[in-house]
């Protein structure tokens, strides 16, 4: 006796109409997870290097100038983009053997997967402090 397709049960297709949104809904997800874990990493090794900058500065102004400068670049090596630029605050006192902090505040856009329902720009944000060098640096 020879049995029809129906008869069989075969819901391959049927399966896989089910599952492929949910396994592209995953992989998705894990495309975001990556990116933003990138530019996470990409943003905290600006502000270590900014801080850096700023600490071989002799001045205050100069220490932002510098970091301002070099975490751009920085960023922009890295490939990513900050909406309106990146945030650079650098603050503490600019006397030699003193602590320089830099503080980066990064709106990175996700336009290119955010077709996933997510929101399409995420802040980033990242510190880093640098000690001015006792001989050279600082404001006298």
């Amino acid at each position: 006796m020879r049995r029809g397709r129906g008869d069989r049960g075969d819901s391959g297709p049927l399966e896989l109409v089910i599952l492929m949104p949910a396994l592209l809904m995953l992989f998705g997800l894990v495309i975001v997870f990556g990116r933003t874990t990138a530019a996470d990493t990409d943003v905290e090794h600006a502000a270590r290097v900014g801080a850096r900058a700023a600490a071989s500065a002799q001045t205050a102004s100069g220490g932002q100038a510098l970091a301002d400068q070099v975490v751009t670049e920085s960023l922009r090596d890295a490939g990513l983009s900050c909406a309106g630029g990146p945030s650079v605050a650098v603050r503490g006192p600019w006397t030699p053997g003193g602590q320089v902090t830099v503080s980066i505040a990064c709106t990175a856009s996700l336009a290119d997967v955010s077709d996933l329902g997510l929101p399409g720009a995420r802040t980033m944000t990242a510190t880093a402090t640098a000690v001015i060098d006792r001989v050279r640096g600082g404001e006298p």
